[in-house]
């Protein structure tokens, strides 16, 4: 067997095989992430079993998958250089999309002497900067969150990472950390999220396509919540959906092959869109050249129960998946498509584009420029 087919082979079979229940060590994604998981996940643990001080930060999100891991991701920190345990209420169905690799974020019950501080970061555009927990967070002492309760419940749908990253008392020590604000949003993910055996069971055959040797193209494509079943606008009418409208999309996706591509090296493009029809249309257009899931994408904010669980496995398995693409092809609206790129702790290999700008694109590093940092960070209300 080809030595190169037999290391994907052993990758993929890795990551299909269930977890422990235990934690795990941490495995550090491309090495790049420092040496502070374990020391925090220790800390945690003294707390959850009443060897440290009771201190806990609970975080609740209270919009949709992208939303509530940009405010996760950033809360760790908040909870690592506060001396506090994180953990999340699970309002969304984490746990059924989620493996714990290295310390049980779950919500555990809490004596009743402890006192609780409930704090909110939540925006439909800018950033809050006007609220007293941004503000503290962006300048001020952590541990004065919440004016020092045991426990601090923050609800919201914004990230602070870049924010943080900003405070004067705290950005030396994260760079000492070994962390930086360009990969500390996929190394909190990675720290503490791993796919559950139910995605590694529903996307079985895209995980031994994305951690092959091909060239892998994420495109993400973004009509609006009124495609989406359980979205907000739902019961609006929506233009049909064609491939026409979005061909620019595909015409980036070339030109990145056409760039990027090694000589001999297969192409595979994986479609995330909140569109059905665009969905079902790739696949009819572009054949095997396409991943795709053709399940009718949903709004798990918006849904309960058995549907609800099986929403956040097929958006987190999504989210994932596209965290493992070479290089990205995102929509400029929403968040979701921007998330899941960042993840993949890469660098320069994000290309944005407006769902309605019909015209030629050039997708080529050159021509047209990957986003940077600056431009991912100052997108509220992602990181």
């Amino acid at each position: 067997m080809n030595p190169r087919l037999q290391v994907a082979t052993y990758v993929a079979l890795v990551l299909l095989t269930p977890r422990p229940a235990q934690p795990t060590p941490w495995i550090q994604r491309r090495g790049q992430c420092g040496s502070w998981g374990p020391e925090y996940a220790r800390l945690h643990s003294d707390v959850l079993a009443g060897r440290a001080s009771p201190k806990y930060l609970v975080v609740e999100g209270i919009e949709g998958l992208s939303d509530s891991l940009s405010l996760v991701a950033g809360m760790l920190y908040v909870a690592m250089l506060s001396g506090r345990a994180l953990q999340i209420r699970e309002t969304l169905p984490w746990s059924a999309a989620y493996d714990k690799p290295n310390i049980d974020w779950r919500e555990t019950p809490k004596d009743s002497v402890l006192n609780e501080a409930r704090l909110t970061l939540r925006t439909g555009g800018p950033m809050p900067t006007n609220e007293t927990a941004f503000e503290l967070i962006y300048k001020g002492s952590l541990g004065d969150l919440g004016d020092g309760a045991d426990i601090v419940t923050m609800f919201g749908n914004v990230g602070v990472i870049n924010v943080l990253f900003n405070n004067p008392q705290y950005k030396s020590q994260l760079y000492r950390m070994g962390l930086g604000p360009e990969i500390a949003y996929g190394c909190a993910l990675e720290y503490l999220f791993a796919p559950s055996l139910a995605i590694k069971q529903h996307f079985h055959e895209e995980i031994l396509t994305m951690t092959g040797d091909a060239l892998k193209i994420g495109i993400q494509i973004r009509l609006g919540d009124s495609y989406l079943k359980g979205g907000v606008f739902e019961d609006q009418k929506h233009a049909e959906a064609t491939l026409e409208t979005v061909q620019h999309f595909f015409d980036c996706a070339n030109q990145l092959v056409t760039t990027f591509r090694q000589p001999g090296q297969q192409v595979v493009w994986l479609l995330l869109s909140d569109s059905l029809d665009i969905r079902s249309l790739t696949k009819s257009t572009y054949g095997d050249r396409v991943l795709v899931k053709l399940d009718e994408p949903s709004h798990v904010a918006g849904m309960s129960g058995n549907e609800q669980r099986e929403g956040m496995i097929a958006a987190a398995g999504e989210h994932w998946l596209f965290g493992l693409a070479d290089y990205h092809v995102i929509s400029s609206i929403g968040g979701f498509g921007r998330s899941a790129a960042l993840r993949s702790q890469g660098w320069d290999t994000i290309f944005e584009l407006d769902v309605h700008q019909m015209r030629s694109v050039q997708c080529d590093g050159l021509h047209m420029r990957p986003l940077s940092w600056e431009q991912i960070a100052n997108h509220a209300p992602f990181v």
